[in-house]
This record gives structure tokens, sequence and C-alpha cells, in this order.
């Protein structure tokens, strides 16, 4: 006899995502005040253009050399 379906596919177990508690109102000041992206103290330009440039050269510039050793050796 053939198994049940049910018993042939474990389910998933259940997560919990929604035994969350609502903040206070003492904490969302405290959160505005104290969180870095809240506060607006940074530079969106530098940050999510500028830096990522910076690494991309880096590691492009790490794989011609790397190209190059190779080459060289080999």
């Amino acid at each position: 006899m053939a198994p049940n379906k049910l018993e042939q596919y474990p389910t998933q177990l259940e997560i919990p995502f929604q035994k969350t508690k609502d903040a206070t109102p003492k904490e969302v000041d405290e959160w505005m005040n104290t969180d870095f992206f809240m506060e607006g103290k940074f530079s969106a330009m530098q940050m999510f253009v500028v830096i990522p440039a910076i690494v991309q050269f880096v590691v492009f510039s790490t794989m011609l050399v790397s190209f190059t050793i190779i080459n060289v050796l080999f």
C-alpha cells in the first residue's frame, strides 16, 4: 500500500514572524534620534555610489594583476 502524501512530505515548521510588540512612544523617539539612517547624517552619494565604485575598481585591478602574474609564471 502506498504511503499517504501527508506522511510522505513533512510540513515546514511554523515561523513566529507575527510575535512582535508595538514600540512605546519613548522607544520610537529614541530610535528616531539614535538610528544612523533616520538621523540623515550621511551622504547617500558617497555611501551607495562612490564606495561601491572604489570596491569594483580594486577588485577589477586585482583580477588584472592576477592575470598578469599567471601569464608570467605559466
